[in-house]
């Protein structure tokens, strides 16, 4: 029987992606596109053990247990072990399950033979459960694309500063969780990216020297206040704050949709 490598390294790889969708949604495991793609390989290409004759040994249930266990680790970082065995069960759960029913429809293809016993020479079925996969993990992502770039959107602002009359524009995402606050004027900051204002000197007289706390650190970022900040929604919708500018050197959003960070307290 000849069998196509390839094919079989891109079947699985689909069918792999389509079970840890699944079981991420069933478990609400938060993951990247990264993550997704490296654990489905490693899942497609798990399955050349069951081709190559010298590495039967790995295809033995214990194996699969362990590559399923890796493949949620890649996928998702937990630090609790028994919540990562709960969705490799899961996982595995899944797995029985389409084998179960890919094994279903093949027998309504492919009659029983007493002479050859039992022989898979049609697969439609199994081609079309793989188109279906397919539809549902591009469907899945498109939709979770366009959600969060509406999410995004829908917290982009556009800011007017005026520093010595000299106005500067920027994009600011608002974000919600962040309440950053000068503690002497109880002004709200704005964090910009300081290429986009790196023209002004910030001096002595209006700096301002803001303490912030995390999740196990702290830390101190200087701030000043600008002549003038105005916040714009759309063209109809636009007002003027008062706000704390805060330089930083990272940059704040990869794919530039957004060069400012603004506190809840803008709005």
């Amino acid at each position: 029987m000849e069998i196509y490598l390839d094919i079989v390294l891109i079947e699985n790889f689909v069918i792999d992606m389509f079970i840890l969708l699944i079981t991420a949604k069933l478990m609400h495991i938060k993951y990247d596109n990264k993550s997704l793609i490296l654990a489905s390989s490693l899942g497609a290409v798990y399955t050349v053990v069951s081709v190559f004759p010298e590495l039967k040994i790995f295809s033995l249930f214990p194996f699969q247990i362990l590559v399923a266990w890796i493949m949620i680790r890649i996928l998702w970082e937990s630090n609790n072990f028994k919540v990562e065995l709960k969705a490799t069960g899961i996982y595995i759960l899944i797995a029985f399950l389409l084998s179960g029913i890919s094994f279903g429809f093949s027998t309504w293809e492919n009659k029983y033979s007493f002479e050859h016993s039992y022989v898979i020479s049609n697969a439609s079925m199994q081609y079309l459960l793989i188109s279906i996969m397919l539809v549902y993990i591009i469907s899945d992502r498109v939709l979770s694309y366009l959600r969060e770039r509406a999410l995004i959107t829908n917290f982009i602002y556009e800011v007017e500063l005026y520093i010595r009359g000299v106005r500067y524009v920027v994009r600011g995402f608002l974000d919600t969780g962040n309440e950053l606050r000068e503690s002497i004027t109880n002004l709200p900051c704005i964090i910009v990216e300081e290429k986009y204002i790196n023209y002004f000197q910030e001096t002595d007289s209006n700096t301002y020297y803001i303490q912030y706390n995390g999740i196990g650190y702290r830390g101190k970022m200087k701030g000043f206040k600008v002549d003038k900040v105005i916040l714009k929604k759309s063209d109809d919708e636009e007002r003027e704050i008062s706000a704390i500018i805060c330089p930083c050197k990272e940059v704040l959003n990869k794919e530039n949709e957004f060069n400012a960070l603004l506190s809840r307290g803008v709005i």
